[in-house]
């Protein structure tokens, strides 16, 4: 060829090229990195490099030349057909496939070492090319049922496979010696199918794309709206027995149940915001600033931590590095809800370690103050590569822990809402922390000094009432009891306080710090009741 002809040849393989590099590109800027495109990309690529060679080693090397070009060109047929297969979500069948490009390389050689035959070799080449769509055609017929770009699709590999014979046959009509790459009736009806099929698949393929993240959005959409109504459910019969109980209650137990009755209504506001937030993918958490007591914050979120984190026999602890203003104007209810987020993940995380909440100011002027909140743990840390996608909806990395990946990328939202922005240091068997600052008027009616903390809980004021060597039902008895706390099965508890506590003076002590637990719906004491001596000997 003369070096027109070579520059006129060459522009066929650079915008196959291009084109498998963008499908790539799609491919990897897809947090679910969908299998088929990656076939797709790879298909073009290979399929670019074959005609690159075919053009540069002619005449060159004509052996050469035949084998690489054929590899290549079979290497991309396989690619696109186990592509073709993947996006019909069937698993890939590499059997047939490997049975089929193995004859086809053997009559190659046949025809170009034994019986020297350019058409025969040709022939072959497409041949092979055509069953291995047709197989990948067959395995992939779940595409007619799919959408309707799926059916665009499917139909047009099966269009372009079915004329690929006729192609062949139109192989007298090129130019001797040109392989191909002229103006010849061969070449230019090639390269119009190729082109042709390319745009149509193409098209249809990122259509596939689209309808199918909307579809997977409105399949979580509706998940999430029946998850929200069944756990409302719930909630209602809480606040029901809540009523009820109040009015027989002692002044004791009420206070137990407002604060019960506190984290349900929380819990109530959360699915709202859920329910509410999915409809504009939650851009808009209202905040409503009103100034708080960090005090009784600070005390909340020591008591959900407490709780989460001795289910996992990770210690908790608070530290209040510098002294704090008394209030502070900002959206109590959705700071909140960012710090148990993290606080939950923190203890989800974590196993025999520390989960701790570390508050500091880091600029304190009249009647206006800056502070940090940072949530440290030592679980097993998050990959760097991981935390650039750490705060994206849906993401999860550990699909071993509950969860739908909406919690950071909601606090997130709600930080950049109260004027800060979440951040994220990790290192892997090293633990991590998130934080934020918040800046905020004040009010004092008193400086919170530094290193205080809330007041202990039941749980903690508790030491030694009875003495454990010699009161406490089985171990096994006793995981039994921890797990019906850990579910807050009221009568369940009960029935094992009848059935699994003799009536014997040794075990009075343990019976009666457990009844006035129960009395005072404490859960988590009568959880930490069951676990905390479960090295200690047994009565027979």
């Amino acid at each position: 060829m003369n070096n027109s002809s070579t520059v006129l040849a060459l522009s066929h393989p650079l915008v196959v090229a291009l084109i498998g590099i963008a499908v790539l590109a799609l491919w990897r800027s897809d947090a679910r990195r969908p299998p088929y495109l990656l076939w797709f990309g790879l298909a073009y690529l290979a399929y670019s490099c074959g005609v690159t060679s075919q053009i540069l080693l002619v005449p060159a090397n004509h052996a050469l030349n035949v084998i690489f070009s054929g590899a290549m060109y079979l290497s991309a047929a396989t690619a696109f057909a186990q592509g073709i297969i993947a996006l019909s979500g069937e698993a890939n069948r590499y059997g047939a496939p490997a049975v089929i490009v193995l004859l086809g390389i053997a009559c190659r050689i046949y025809f170009l070492l034994i019986e020297e035959s350019s058409s025969m070799r040709l022939y072959c080449l497409h041949g092979t090319v055509c069953l291995l769509f047709l197989h990948a055609a067959w395995a992939a017929r779940g595409l007619r049922k799919g959408l309707m770009a799926e059916k665009v699709a499917y139909y047009a590999f099966i269009l372009f496979t079915l004329t690929t014979p006729p192609r062949t046959l139109l192989m007298w009509l090129r130019t001797p010696g040109s392989y191909g790459f002229d103006l010849s009736t061969y070449w230019v009806i090639t390269k119009i199918s190729i082109y042709a099929f390319s745009l149509v698949f193409g098209l249809a393929l990122i259509i596939t794309i689209i309808q199918r993240s909307s579809r997977t959005k409105q399949i979580i959409d509706e998940n999430l709206s029946l998850i929200s109504h069944d756990l409302r459910a719930p909630l209602a019969t809480i606040f029901g027995n809540l009523r009820l109980l109040q009015k027989t209650a002692s002044l004791e137990q009420r206070t137990q149940m407002r604060a019960i009755e506190r984290s349900a209504k929380y819990q109530d506001s959360l699915i709202g915001d859920i329910l509410a937030g999915k409809e504009q993918n939650f851009e808009l958490l209202e905040v409503n600033s009103s100034f708080i007591k960090i005090k009784r914050l600070l005390a909340d979120l020591c008591l959900h931590a407490d709780s989460w984190c001795s289910q996992h026999n990770t210690v908790f602890s608070l530290g209040v590095l510098t002294p704090l203003p008394d209030q502070i104007r900002t959206d109590e209810r959705r700071l909140k809800q960012v710090l148990l987020n993290l606080l939950s993940n923190a203890a989800l995380a974590t196993r025999d370690g520390n989960v701790q909440l570390h508050v500091k100011t880091l600029i304190d002027k009249p009647g206006w103050v800056r502070i940090r909140f940072e949530v440290h743990d030592t679980g097993p840390g998050i990959d760097a590569c991981q935390q650039s996608r750490l705060f994206n909806a849906y993401e999860r990395f550990n699909t071993q822990q509950p969860g739908t990946g909406l919690g950071l990328y909601i606090a997130q939202r709600i930080t950049n809402n109260l004027g800060g922005l979440l951040a994220v240091h990790s290192e892997p068997g090293k633990g991590s922390c998130f934080s934020f600052e918040l800046g905020a008027p004040t009010r004092d009616d008193g400086a919170i000094p530094s290193g205080w903390q809330p007041p202990s809980s039941p749980a903690k004021v508790l030491a030694d009432p009875f003495d454990h060597r010699h009161c406490l039902p089985s171990k096994e008895s006793r995981q039994q009891l921890a797990k019906y706390a850990s579910e807050g099965r009221y009568s369940e508890i009960e029935h094992w306080i009848r059935l699994e506590i003799p009536a014997k003076p040794g075990y009075q002590g343990f019976r009666s710090v457990l009844q006035k637990a129960l009395d005072r719906l404490d859960f988590d004491e009568i959880y930490a009741l069951a676990r905390s001596h479960e090295q200690a000997p047994q009565v027979e």
